[in-house]
């Protein structure tokens, strides 16, 4: 079990906590309370390379993303919100946990890149102010013992430099993250600065002409646009998030404030005030060393409790921005099979050399680990009907590429040209226990195929068993569907041939629309 799975009872203990207190506790006295209540064993009460006891490192990341969804608060002090108090009732044990697991992942990083180098965005933030608090920490220590080989209030500047780096930082990846999310769904709303972004020839011929990845590709671009950006003056912040929504920034943010603690009503003009406050005395620390202006060779008097309160507040304000924004734009998940053909199972395999001409992306399969877990685990009949349909796409003119899946078994998904257009039209995953074809109706739809050709398409399918009604049930659903053909449809006689025929009437028409003057 994953080490923040172990987390699981301190959460619960901490939400449990602040219900029963019914107001904002301090991080300290909720540290002290949960220790109490909760047995830690000695590997989780052992520092981690920060010096913060593991439990508490990771219990600090999982309340900030129980905070970023609105199950907490941690403006002036952490506290337990209704959605949070819900939460705890529909979710016993270690059922909490998973589900913030899966809420977090699922609203706040619908499009986080796989790569266990990178920590979402939201997480490297919170792990920079746990660096700053460090800072504090160590400084206080020091103070007690009397230290005068240096100014100990070095350390405070230090991590008050920190947070705000922290905060910048931060902002620049979730303006990013959101923004590629717009990118790969373009029926999504676009804001108007958003629409007038700068797109170089080179990024599109390489999506167009190319198959390049338009999530990395624009990711990339994006990078360096925003890269060489500085988020710390309210005004930059709130025009650079207006590039992803149009919602206004800071009277939403002072609102989201303000009905996380109504003892302290916070306004607009506060809140960009206490930023510009923080923004120029870490100014004033970076070029003047915190240079006293009233005071000839002395430093700004700086305490523990100051620095402390600002990496406190600017959390509060990352939290309180993305519950502004709401959640991102979800994109498209190549990985997952729909969710009514169930738990599939692993095929345990590993891939070897790719035919990189014709993926996509990057992969943990390819071709051969597909056609493995086809032949090893699928009936005879259901095995040739997929690879038909598998080796017909790179056999058709519109064909434009696979893409093999990164989840626990081997999947594929196809890519043709629609017209003035490309989307993923089938996808096939594989498992143990079963094996289907998924149509993406969905994503067609969403990439501008008529809702005619789709009709005619659903109906071509709906011959093969368990299709009878699917027709009707994508007209309803305004083909926001993408229903899978199971094992029982793809063993009937014929399947491959009736799946063939239907696949080329749809892409023959769109490349005879395509030629048209």
């Amino acid at each position: 079990m994953p080490f923040t799975e172990h987390i699981a009872p301190f959460l619960r203990a901490t939400m449990e906590i602040l219900r029963e207190e019914g107001r904002p506790m301090q991080p300290d006295r909720v540290r002290k309370a949960v220790s109490e209540r909760v047995p830690i064993a000695s590997e989780y009460l052992a520092l981690d390379g920060h010096g913060q006891a593991r439990w508490w490192a990771q219990l600090g990341f999982r309340t900030g993303e129980a905070a970023s969804i609105g199950w907490m608060s941690k403006r002036n002090g952490w506290s337990i919100t209704p959605i949070g108090v819900q939460a705890l009732e529909n979710f016993p044990d270690v059922k909490l946990y998973r589900e913030l697991a899966r809420q977090y992942r699922t609203r706040r990083q619908p499009n986080q890149l796989k790569s266990e180098d990178a920590p979402a965005a939201f997480e490297q933030f919170q792990q920079n102010l746990g660096y700053a608090r460090q800072l504090v920490h160590g400084g206080r220590n020091l103070e007690r013992l009397g230290v005068g080989a240096f100014d100990v209030t070095d350390l405070y500047r230090a991590a008050w430099t920190q947070s705000v780096a922290a905060l910048d930082h931060w902002i620049t990846r979730e303006i990013v993250d959101r923004a590629v999310s717009l990118a790969l769904q373009p029926h999504a709303t676009r804001p108007p600065k958003f629409i007038k972004l700068a797109i170089p020839v080179e990024m599109f011929e390489k999506v167009h002409y190319h198959n390049a990845d338009l999530g990395q590709t624009f990711r990339t671009h994006l990078e360096q646009i925003f890269g060489f950006m500085t988020f710390q003056n309210p005004d930059k912040i709130k025009e650079g998030f207006a590039h992803i929504s149009t919602v206004n920034l800071w009277v939403r943010v002072a609102e989201v404030l303000t009905e996380q603690d109504t003892t302290a009503p916070v306004t607009s003009d506060g809140v960009r005030g206490r930023l510009r406050e923080i923004a120029w005395r870490r100014n004033n620390i970076a070029h003047t060393a915190d240079h006293d202006p009233e005071k000839a060779g002395q430093k700004s008097a700086i305490t523990a409790r100051e620095a402390e309160e600002t990496i406190d507040w600017l959390e509060s304000i990352a939290i309180a921005i993305q519950l502004a924004l709401g959640d991102p734009v979800p994109t498209r998940n190549y990985d997952a099979a729909p969710t009514e053909v169930g738990t599939l199972g692993a095929v345990p395999t590993t891939p070897n050399e790719k035919r990189s001409a014709l993926i996509r992306g990057q992969s943990n399969w390819d071709e051969e680990s597909l056609v493995h877990a086809i032949e090893q685990y699928c009936p005879p009949r259901v095995a040739g009907t997929l690879l038909a349909v598998y080796r017909h796409a790179e056999r058709h003119p519109s064909f434009r590429g696979y893409y093999f899946g990164q989840a626990v078994y081997p999947s594929v998904t196809a890519w043709f040209g629609l017209g003035s257009d490309e989307a993923a039209v089938w996808s096939i995953y594989t498992g143990a226990s079963k094996s289907v074809l998924s149509i993406n109706f969905e994503w067609m739809n969403n990439r501008g195929t008529s809702s005619d050709r789709l009709s005619g398409l659903a109906d071509s399918l709906s011959v093969l068993p368990g299709w009878r009604n699917i027709p009707a049930q994508l007209s309803s659903a305004n083909y926001a569907r993408r229903p899978s053909l199971l094992p029982i449809a793809l063993e009937h006689p014929g399947a491959s041939e009736t799946i063939l025929t239907a696949l080329n009437e749809l892409l023959a028409v769109v490349e005879d629309h395509a030629r048209l003057p």
